[in-house]
């Protein structure tokens, strides 16, 4: 189960009210996520168009700088990212982090209606072993910050997608290697996976008030040729929602080394995660980022400092 600490928001000068689109992404089998409608749209204003930073991942593009050779086998590396993905699981009972979030919001003239921020104690407890792993997540403001409801527009699960590559949820998905590329100096197997059509789609839900909604995923995941880590993981919908009008979500996280040395072992946790939602009349942009990681175990915790550039 998912819970999250209610919290208040602060908006801008224009005094509108939040469209509360909160895109709760889901890993593993439980449809948890929650999209209320605004009560009524912000008043329009003929203003001419502010620049959101909008920029949102585009799965379907052709990448440059893709080579054929080596050829990619993709049963090799979908073994590897798998094995990673398991370890993920296996040496982490949970772990915590500090969470920096920010969220922006505009009208369909793109004029600016909300900007707001907040920081967290960000918790994800992997729970007990499965076969299909679970994650849970828990927010809880940190002393200081603004009082502000911020859990009406929170995503969900967004640092776990790479989980997508577990062995018990690879099947959701149709996968193929691209070819080979660099991510950030490192060699890296680009990999395209697509919800299957005879599979049902198990990643990402949306709750409204009368029914909880499943929807398919499209992403790229740059994954490091040497070792199956994945580096960084984008993703698009496969459909347009129009039952709720929702006309796109796109994500974009990245990963980075974390060495716990209690433990004796290096992990690749999310450093950031930005979800771009164009939904309604609006366009929204949430930004987590991550730093301060601190790993729990039976009879340890260490604080670890926010992960390293690869």
């Amino acid at each position: 189960m998912i819970r999250s600490r209610p919290l208040s928001l602060k908006v801008n000068s224009r005094n509108v009210s939040p469209s509360r689109a909160a895109l709760l992404f889901l890993i593993f089998g439980l449809f948890v996520g929650t999209l209320d409608m605004p009560a009524k749209p912000a008043q329009k204003k003929q203003t001419k168009k502010s620049e959101l930073r909008w920029n949102p991942p585009q799965v379907d593009a052709a990448l440059s700088s893709i080579s054929a050779t080596p050829p990619c086998q993709i049963a090799n590396v979908l073994k590897q990212a798998g094995d990673r993905a398991e370890e993920l699981i296996t040496h982490l009972q949970d772990f915590d982090a500090q969470e920096q979030l920010r969220y922006e919001q505009t009208d369909d003239l793109g004029v600016p209606e909300m900007i707001t921020s907040a920081k967290f104690d960000y918790l994800v407890d992997f729970g007990e072993k499965s076969d299909t792993p679970k994650v849970h997540e828990t927010r809880t403001l940190l002393s200081g910050a603004e009082n502000a409801d911020l859990a009406a527009i929170l995503d969900r699960g967004l640092p776990a997608l790479a989980l997508i590559f577990n062995p018990a949820l690879q099947s959701d998905y149709e996968m193929r290697c691209e070819g080979l590329t660099v991510w950030n100096d490192q060699p890296a197997w680009v990999v395209y996976f697509r919800q299957s059509k005879d599979k049902r789609a198990r990643t990402f839900g949306v709750r409204t008030a009368s029914q909880v909604i499943s929807v398919s995923l499209k992403g790229r995941a740059w994954i490091a040729a040497a070792s199956g880590q994945v580096m960084h993981l984008e993703t698009n919908l496969v459909n347009e929602v129009p039952a709720i009008g929702m006309r796109g979500n796109a994500v974009s996280v990245d990963y980075a080394p974390v060495k716990f040395h209690s433990q004796d072992v290096e992990m690749w946790l999310p450093q950031s995660a930005v979800a771009y939602i164009d939904y309604g009349k609006r366009r929204m942009i949430v930004t987590h980022t991550f730093s301060d990681f601190r790993l729990f175990s039976v009879q340890t915790q260490q604080v670890i400092e926010k992960p390293k550039s690869p």
